[in-house]
């Protein structure tokens, strides 16, 4: 395992392939792409409850297909559109040694005015980037994504882990959960509980 994240060893190994397969060097705009998921949130700080189990990559639909011929060696299911569980994205999979990694564009969540849409190109602007020993560069999806994300998803006990993470710094985090709330409607469904998770007090209420 990496010291103090606990990723599993396989999937630190195949974070170093992607790393490498997906710096991509030259004339252009280079696609973008940020890790999501139980990997990022280790890399992040969270405490999570179990290891990672696969590496979560997300990108916008017009990168997707870039991305994908830089990890076609690996495919198992080329990017195809996925609906499951009230969501939308073009979802590939692919298996680099033992790992299973999803290679996910244009995320979105719900529909009409309560629709979250991830704009992976805009939330790069927020994204810590690391470079980490064994596995090189890598940016992480911002925490403040990670927490509507999961929010909308019922994941209560993610939601915890990554409040208490956020909590430690609130104010570097708070500008972006604003911008996101207010971009995608979301305020009716989520102020209350992101209140109560973050402990907010009513005069800095998002």
């Amino acid at each position: 395992m990496m010291a103090g994240s606990g990723i599993p060893y396989v999937l630190e190994s195949a974070l170093g392939i992607i790393a490498e397969e997906l710096d991509y060097i030259g004339p252009g705009k280079p696609p973008v792409w940020l890790l999501g998921g139980s990997c990022g949130l280790l890399l992040h700080g969270v405490q999570l409850s179990a290891a990672p189990r696969d590496i979560d990559l997300y990108c916008d639909l017009e990168d997707t297909l870039q991305l994908h011929q830089a990890l076609l060696r690996y495919t198992v299911c080329a990017p195809e559109e996925d609906y499951s569980g009230g969501c939308y994205s073009l979802r590939g999979l692919y298996f680099i040694g033992e790992a299973k990694v999803e290679l996910v564009g244009g995320f979105r969540i719900g529909g009409g005015s309560g629709q979250y849409a991830v704009d992976v190109r805009a939330l790069q602007a927020h994204a810590p980037v690391c470079t980490y020993e064994g596995i090189g560069r890598l940016a992480l999806m911002p925490l403040a994504h990670e927490l509507i994300f999961n929010l909308l998803r019922g994941r209560d006990g993610r939601c915890e882990a990554i409040a208490e993470r956020i909590k430690r710094d609130v104010g570097s985090h708070l500008p972006l959960l604003e911008q996101l709330i207010a971009e995608n409607h979301l305020e009716a469904g989520l102020q209350a509980r992101l209140d109560g998770l973050l402990g907010l007090p009513e005069s800095i209420r998002i």
